[in-house]
Order: structure tokens, then C-alpha cells, then sequence
């Protein structure tokens, strides 16, 4: 077996893996798609430092060997991000080696059948999707209530697409008009360019005066919050999710926690909304499509990840194995 390893800060080696001899509640699975998420850049970086290490949180593959009759040869599914060890969350790519491979050995805990109708460029978007479940109901969003979303990306429109789906209404705020347009083809009316309008007053028109009771921010992709908490209301509740841990900094106006009586929530993962994610993709509560920015083949690993540190990267990128 072949995998993609970091042995040290922005130095990726392929190298190669021994089979198991041992198959025993595992599976041994031929990876055909993998995600590179932002907690895998901040490994790039060094941020994390647990060399060595294979990147890649989440992964699709077939099933080449496993004893578990229910999982037969060429059945495709979804390999997981995380499990949970002795109430400790482990993370692929973080606490353990993710799937950046030609073929996983996986305990049969972290293998998801996956239904038909799902491409495979779209299960790398499962953890994004349940990432933005748990963070929609930990602000526990109302019907008809004001989200205000910080910033296009695959976390922000998924998340935008779920206040549609559960009658809120989401209000995107980006300086990018492509990233805007591709807002207003998944149906997301509300937009606001701080570039072209003025942020507060825009608002106040959208919402007749009320303002937003809810603000999120993907802080993989936007980590400087500007001014966006003034244009929350008095006891309103802010969300920063985001699965890279190890963000060296984050700026914004943090006054009105304190003068506005804020509650601010974080969220690093999907852990226990997987299955609910997946029900979402397949019955198409929500798109993914225009959320992919490109697929690249195993052998542009290096050159890809190199290119992606150190700058925005607000859609997903994924690897052909």
C-alpha cells in the first residue's frame, strides 16, 4: 500500500505501508477519493507537528477484503473522520493516520455503506454537512430568525442551506461576487458585499430594523470577524466552527460579547450527525455541487497541498486515489 506522509513541517513523502496480516473487525478498503481539509493544511504547516503522519480526515473507497459478510467485495462506502475512544473524540489526520492512500485498513466502526445516487466527489462533503448540523442546533435557530453568515464557503452555504431547509433565514456576507453568485444559485436570496454596501444599514433593510439573532463564521476560511458581532442583537449567539484546531490567530471586534450579552459557541466537528448528513445528501436537502473547487489526481499531492498553504481556500479540494 502507498500513502501520502508528512514526516515533517511541509515535507510529503510517499511511502509505503505494510498489509495487516490480521483482518479481524477491520476492512481493507481501495481508496478512490479523499478530502484535503483545512486541519490537514495546519498539518502541512506544522501547526499540529504529529510527524509522521497521513493527512486526509475523510475518505470514499470499495471494499477490497473484510470478514464482515454484510460489507461484500466492491461495495462502496464512506470512510469516517472520527471515533469515539474511552469518551475521547479521535481524529483522522490528527490523533491517527488519515486516508490520503491508495488503499485503508479501517476498523469496521469507521465504515459507512453508502447509499446509491451520492456521487463519490460528493461524500467528502458528509463531515462538512454534519459539522453544520451541529452547529445550527447548538444556536438552536428559531423559525423565521435571522442568520447572519460570515463568509462563502462550503461550511457557511451548507449551513445556509440548512436555514432554508428548517425556515430561518440566512444572510451571506462576502466581498467575492463569484462566491456570491454561487450563494444565490443555492437559493440564498439575502447578500450583502461590505465592498459595495454599507454592512449595518443593509441589514436593517433586510430585516426592518430587527437585526440579525444569530451570527456564524467558518473560521477556516474568513478567521478575521471584522465588525460582524456589532450587527447582532442584544442576547443574541454567535457560532465559530471550523475543523482546524490549531488557528494561530483570529481577530475581530469582541466588545459586544460583553456590551450586547453574547453567547459564543465553537465547533470543530460532526461527531454523531454523520448519519443524519448522509440522509441529507442523499434526499438532496442539501447541494454540494457548486461547493467542489477541484478534483486532483494522487500523484499532485505534493504540488496541490503546497499551493493551497497559506491562503484562502474557502471550497473543497479533493484527491482521485
Amino acid at each position: 500500500m502507498k500513502a501520502w506522509t508528512l514526516t515533517d513541517k511541509r515535507r510529503l513523502e510517499l511511502c509505503t505501508v505494510e498489509d495487516p496480516v490480521e483482518l479481524t473487525q477491520m476492512a481493507k478498503v481501495k481508496v478512490i477519493r479523499a478530502s484535503i481539509a483545512a486541519s490537514d493544511l495546519a498539518l502541512y504547516d506544522g501547526l499540529y507537528g504529529n510527524y509522521p503522519i497521513v493527512p486526509s480526515r475523510i475518505a470514499v473507497g470499495l471494499i477490497s477484503q473484510c470478514d464482515d459478510i454484510t460489507l461484500q467485495k466492491g461495495a462502496r462506502v464512506m470512510l469516517a473522520p472520527y471515533t469515539r475512544s474511552c469518551d475521547r473524540l479521535r481524529i483522522n489526520a490528527v490523533h491517527t493516520d488519515g486516508y490520503l492512500s491508495d488503499y485503508a485498513v479501517v476498523p469496521l466502526h469507521r465504515v459507512y455503506s453508502m447509499p446509491e445516487g451520492i456521487g463519490d466527489d460528493m461524500i467528502p462533503f458528509i463531515e462538512d454537512i454534519a459539522l453544520a448540523i451541529k452547529a445550527y442546533e447548538k444556536l438552536d435557530v428559531s423559525r423565521t430568525q435571522y442568520v447572519l453568515i460570515y463568509g462563502c464557503s462550503t461550511l457557511s452555504l451548507i449551513l445556509a442551506q440548512l436555514c432554508i431547509y428548517y425556515q430561518a433565514i440566512p444572510i451571506v456576507v462576502d466581498q467575492d461576487e463569484k462566491r456570491l453568485e454561487i450563494a444565490g444559485e443555492l437559493g440564498i436570496y439575502y447578500q450583502i458585499n461590505p465592498s459595495e454596501e454599507n454592512p449595518a444599514e443593509k441589514l436593517k433593510e433586510i430585516t426592518a430594523g430587527k437585526m440579525a439573532e444569530y451570527l456564524v463564521v467558518d473560521t477556516d476560511s474568513f478567521p478575521v470577524a471584522d465588525e460582524m458581532t456589532e450587527l447582532i442583537t442584544c442576547g443574541g449567539k454567535v457560532c465559530l466552527m471550523g475543523v482546524n484546531t490549531r488557528q494561530s490567530k483570529m481577530r475581530g471586534d469582541f466588545s459586544p460579547i460583553i456590551n450586547q450579552d453574547l453567547t459564543i459557541y465553537g465547533v470543530s466537528d460532526g461527531a454523531g450527525e454523520l448519519e443524519t448528513a448522509i440522509n441529507m445528501l442523499a434526499t438532496e436537502i442539501v447541494r454540494v455541487d457548486l461547493l467542489l473547487d477541484r478534483v486532483v489526481d494522487f500523484e499532485q499531492v505534493p504540488d496541490t497541498m503546497m499551493e493551497m498553504s497559506g491562503r484562502q481556500n474557502p471550497f473543497k479540494t479533493i484527491v482521485k486515489c
